[in-house]
């Protein structure tokens, strides 16, 4: 790396790396859409606006009638296939998110998506700051458009407009705040297993509540009007998930490691955290403000994706984005 990229910013030394003009993926073939590993299990790509950042994608099968019929401009354009973003846990297990949904994915003609937002950019300990979308070192909110925009031009018969986003664990945090940013880019949004959550608390700050959203965001609001107009929201959680005392412990330490570092106290206990109680408080939260959420608590399952699998792939073959395309 050059002294002059050491000091620029991805998105900089993404312009500076750009080649030529390139084929236009429009261009290529239905035939040879697999052997480009256009269709199917789509290796990592990096993305072109933050190369830190890369992302799994699944296109089953159906786009190649799609693309087949967007290469000839005379042709009315075809319904897009729907994009579901699966967002990973703090585990980073973007491979996962995409893999277990492509059975689904075959059979309704769904693409998926799966962002993959690197630990410890912000410190060595760093596992959180996409969760709470901006931080010193990362805007994850509009990374994800980035990425949308990327999709949308490599796969145009991909409708990355609006989207249905959904996540688990820190992936759930993820989706809450998004979609407090951006609901008209989201049609569905399911919220699993947040270790934390974000009301919509005018009292409280960023990312308890929105009270100085304004500050973190400039230039952005939450518009509760058109959280409103999200058609299926779906808080889901197993019925034993809590946090482990060694995630509280883990917690505190760093709670009280940063505020010594920047001269502030913290309180001692942070408590003993249930996700359960945290997504019943924000359905309670959301209906204070008209906003209407289905609530899902699945008996005998702690804090595990695979075991609320079902109940979110049953959730995504009843949402409206799904039902109404077939």
């Amino acid at each position: 790396m050059t002294s002059h990229e050491k000091h620029t910013s991805p998105q900089e030394r993404a312009d500076i790396s750009e080649t030529p003009p390139t084929i236009n993926p429009i261009d290529l073939p239905s035939k040879l859409l697999r052997a480009a590993y256009f269709v199917g299990k789509v290796p990592l790509k990096s993305l072109r606006s933050d190369p830190r950042i890369s992302y799994a994608i699944y296109v089953p099968e159906q786009y190649c009638t799609i693309h087949d019929i967007l290469q000839n401009p005379e042709n009315d354009i075809p319904p897009r296939l729907p994009l579901v973003v699966n967002i990973h846990s703090t585990r980073r297990d973007a491979i996962t998110c995409r893999d277990s949904l492509i059975d689904f994915a075959d059979k309704h003609g769904v693409a998926i998506l799966a962002p993959l937002f690197p630990a410890g950019l912000d410190s060595l300990f760093d596992l959180d700051s996409y969760k709470v979308l901006r931080t010193d070192f990362l805007q994850a909110d509009l990374r994800l458009l980035d990425m949308l925009n990327e999709v949308g031009h490599i796969w145009p018969g991909i409708n990355t407009d609006p989207i249905i986003l959904v996540g688990f664990s820190g992936g759930g945090q993820f989706v809450n705040r998004f979609m407090y940013l951006n609901p008209e880019r989201v049609s569905a949004v399911a919220i699993a297993a947040p270790g934390q959550v974000t009301k919509l608390n005018v009292s409280e700050a960023w990312p308890k509540g929105i009270k100085d959203v304004d500050e973190v965001f400039p230039g952005e609001e939450v518009n509760v009007d058109a959280i409103k107009q999200i058609e299926d929201v779906l808080l889901l959680v197993g019925e034993e998930d809590e946090m482990s005392n060694g995630q509280v412990e883990l917690l505190q330490w760093l709670a009280k490691r940063k505020a010594k570092l920047k001269g502030e106290t913290v309180e001692e206990k942070l408590g003993r955290m249930s996700r359960v109680q945290d997504v019943k408080s924000l359905q309670k939260d959301w209906r204070k403000h008209g906003v209407e959420a289905r609530l899902e608590i699945v008996p005998g399952v702690g804090h595990s994706y695979q075991d609320l699998l079902p109940w979110l792939i049953a959730w995504l073959e009843d949402c409206s984005a799904i039902v109404d395309r077939e």
